[in-house]
């Protein structure tokens, strides 16, 4: 460690950009920051941390909050009534672990419907059962085009689906998860998976697909629509695609409740430096002229200090309609079981919509390994 100086780890797009932000500290207050950007990032922070090393902030998603917690690879953060309220609530669920937190929010973002506005007349479906329809009458207008596309066999892109009409990962027990409660197999969880089985076996979707494909033909316009997040903007727009957003369908009536994903900055516990480092996030990272500067170098999705949302979102309707879909969704559960949620589930999409076993019972088996590994 050096007292008195910075060290961040965080991924590349953004490190540039926090350099501004580290000279701005480092003029104002004297204090040296360095943003590094080490290969293997988790790996490296998880044994470094745990020989009391490493760096002062790590910069990641919120999945980690509980695993680094119970480890005690990072510290709770003691924040102001005043400066909770400048944030989403949303936010500070992501980074809250055995009513303590632990990280600061830095930007939300979920995977929505993205379609083609050239291709699309109709409004987006809201159900997966309209899908019939706007496949039929797109094979009429538009040959050569597929209508629908996403890794339907990914746990993480159908989960908004099957928790459409009441499916849910692990149900809450106060401010925590409840391990024993898992709803991976409630009937609308089933009626989820149904209705996507329903689509393979009606040629509306592929028996096989993956991510890279579907973001190819949609930037080809070959594809109507993609279930997919902010990541995929960037290559849309470069492929000069006029696209919007909408939330994705779901089943019985609902729209999807997909994962909400939150970008934290976490406080190494080991680090001799903590009033420095919340020094240098709630004044300089997190602020307004902070986080735009974040965003221009990679778009963060929806900024987690309201006022800056307020402001980004009167220029973006893209950012406005990814609000709507973020406020559908579920914070993802921040804790390790999580690993094996997505396996199971994953092999449940799998095996059904392969037809190796019917939703209701492969879900069934999925529920059992969450709950017995």
């Amino acid at each position: 460690w050096t007292n008195g100086e910075l060290l961040i780890w965080m991924d590349s797009d953004r490190g540039e950009a926090f350099e501004m932000i580290a000279k701005r500290f480092e003029k104002d207050l004297g204090i040296k920051v360095t943003i590094d950007t080490p290969e293997n990032m988790i790996d490296s922070f998880q044994i470094a941390a745990q020989a009391a090393n490493g760096p002062d902030i790590m910069i990641w998603a919120h999945d980690k909050v509980g695993q680094w917690a119970d480890a005690g690879l990072i510290a709770p953060v003691d924040v102001s009534h005043e400066f909770v309220d400048k944030f989403f609530q949303k936010g500070w669920q992501a980074v809250l672990h055995q009513d303590w937190i632990w990280g600061y929010p830095i930007a939300l973002e979920t995977v929505t419907l993205i379609y083609n506005n050239k291709l699309l007349d109709d409004p987006p479906p809201t159900d997966l059962s309209q899908l019939v329809s706007i496949n039929r009458k797109m094979k009429n207008k538009h040959p050569g085009v597929m209508t629908i596309l996403w890794d339907y066999k990914s746990a993480y892109y159908s989960w908004g689906i099957l928790a459409s009409a009441g499916g849910y990962a692990f149900g809450k027990k106060g401010t925590d998860y409840d391990l024993r409660n898992v709803g991976v197999a409630t009937p609308g969880a089933v009626e989820g998976l149904s209705k996507i089985v329903s689509l393979v076996r009606a040629g509306i979707l592929p028996k096989s697909v993956d991510y890279s494909t579907t973001e190819e033909l949609m930037g080809l316009g070959k594809l109507v629509m993609m279930i997919s997040g902010p990541w995929a903007w960037s290559n849309l727009t470069k492929s000069r695609i006029d696209f919007g957003l909408s939330p994705i369908p779901g089943v019985d009536g609902n729209v999807g409740h997909p994962f909400v994903g939150v970008m934290v900055a976490y406080l190494n516990r080991s680090s001799p430096n903590q009033d420095v480092a919340k020094e240098f996030l709630e004044r300089y990272a997190l602020t307004q002229e902070g986080l735009i500067t974040m965003d221009q170098a990679k778009p963060i999705g929806i900024p987690a200090l309201i006022t800056l949302y307020n402001k980004m979102a009167n220029e973006s309707a893209l950012l406005r309609q990814l609000k709507i879909s973020v406020d559908y969704g579920e914070v993802m559960p921040n804790i390790p079981q999580m690993g094996r949620f997505f396996s199971s589930v994953g092999a449940a999409l799998e095996i059904a919509t392969q037809g190796r076993a019917r939703p209701r019972a492969a879900l069934r088996d999925a529920a059992a390994r969450i709950k017995n590994e």
